[in-house]
């Protein structure tokens, strides 16, 4: 039977990609124009179907490092007619299609590219387009190989997934559930909840139920208790907790009963150089969320405005969820597509 993780390499698959290992033998600080000099260089020698592939894609990808938007758009057409198969190129395409609002084009380069023959990463990205945008059937359909996947493994551990080229589960589950709310469409996600819980392990299935009915009933409280006995655990061990606090935080200050308390519960939390940089954006934007709450305009303005310096893309739509941030964000849309 055919796995999809365990690919056999065909004979005409080499051994060597002397691009991919140019690109990652430069040092950090190389920019685009040193890494095009070394591409015209590898030009000048025979270079294998792949290398090709991976030649194009990353001249491509020079002139989206510089900015060079119209440039990028050329160039990754040119690699897309030599090599329509590749879905590292169709992406790098439709990403660029993106960029410049051709929104059709781009989707429908993005639909064409699925897990596995797309990598997670770009399958996220992909994800988060589509909710940029509104696309929520998209997106569904962009998480839907993840699930068959994990349904095939069984297992749902961390790293049993994550070796195995997967997201970990929780974040492909979050991103359901984020279209889910914001189509209202709850149905496929319950299903898929129901399933995960009878026929796979190495999960917390009841607080994964928990998280369903307070995404559903819009109730972020009932995530305190869960988010608590998690946090005791981490702190038994040398893990940051700053991710959990401030989830706490979150959904205590989207239960306060007004500004002040619920801007001190955010400010209760204090995050350390162990903790994502990002998590500072997650108070700023709760905070723009509690100063449209209790009509605040030009504190909630000011928040806006350092967030989107910092979040030009907005957060994901499973971080934005897990924060119990989703709804708010959708009133910062029209920036990004501005």
């Amino acid at each position: 039977m055919w796995n999809p993780f365990n690919r056999k390499k065909t004979p005409d698959t080499p051994l060597v990609d002397r691009v991919a290992q140019m690109a990652n033998a430069l040092p950090p600080e190389s920019g685009p124009d040193e890494i095009e000099r070394e591409l015209h260089r590898l030009l000048q020698t025979s270079l294998s179907n792949l290398e090709l592939e991976s030649w194009w894609h990353l001249y491509g990808i020079v002139a989206f490092l510089r900015r060079e938007d119209a440039e990028a758009l050329s160039r990754f057409k040119q690699g897309y007619e030599r090599f329509p198969q590749s879905s590292k190129i169709r992406f790098s395409l439709g990403q660029q299609y993106e960029r410049a609002r051709d929104v059709e084009k781009a989707f429908e380069l993005f639909s064409a590219g699925a897990f596995p023959d797309l990598p997670r990463e770009l399958v996220l990205s992909q994800v988060r387009y589509a909710y940029l945008w509104d696309r929520y059937d998209a997106g569904r359909d962009f998480v839907r190989p993840f699930f068959d996947a994990y349904k095939k493994l069984a297992n749902l551990d961390d790293h049993f997934v994550s070796v195995r080229g997967l997201p970990f589960f929780g974040t492909a589950w979050s991103c359901l559930a984020a279209f889910s709310l914001l189509s209202g469409d709850w149905d496929e996600l319950e299903e898929l909840t129901r399933y995960v819980a009878r026929h796979c392990h190495d999960y917390n299935f009841e607080e994964l139920q928990t998280e369903l009915r307070a995404h559903r009933e819009g109730r972020p409280a009932l995530l305190i208790e869960p988010l608590q006995k998690s946090l005791q655990t981490l702190s038994t061990a040398t893990l940051p907790q700053g991710h959990i606090r401030m989830n706490i935080a979150v959904a205590r200050a989207r239960t306060s009963l007004n500004a002040i308390a619920a801007e001190a519960a955010l400010n209760d939390v204090q995050l350390t150089a162990q903790d994502r940089p990002w998590l500072e954006d997650i108070r700023t934007l709760a905070k723009a969320e509690i100063a449209a709450r209790f009509a605040q305009p030009d504190v909630e303005r000011a928040h806006i405005e350092i967030f989107l310096k910092r979040q030009p893309m907005l957060f994901e739509p499973d971080i934005a969820l897990s924060f119990h941030l989703l709804e708010y964000q959708e009133r910062l849309k029209p920036h990004y597509r501005g």
